[in-house]
């Protein structure tokens, strides 16, 4: 049987990097907008600005919560 070296390498990346993933739709002119910012080299990705985003509204809206995101390690112990 063999083995896929790509997707596997692949699967170990997304196991090694700090990251949550997250599914969400937007408008085609959302999405035309932040691939332009992405191309202007404004941002490294999309997923930057989304990311950005998030945090700049939990900040505005409920800043009186604590900030330091609880990593999934921590949430063992």
């Amino acid at each position: 049987m063999k083995t896929n070296t790509s997707s596997t390498q692949t699967a170990e990346v997304k196991e090694q990097r700090n990251k949550a993933t997250i599914c969400a739709t937007v408008s085609p002119w959302l999405k035309n907008r932040l691939e332009r910012m992405v191309d202007g080299k404004e941002f490294s990705s999309v997923s930057d600005i989304v990311s950005l985003a998030c945090h700049e509204f939990l900040i505005r809206h409920f800043p009186d919560q604590d900030e330091r995101p609880v990593r999934e390690s921590e949430k063992k112990k």
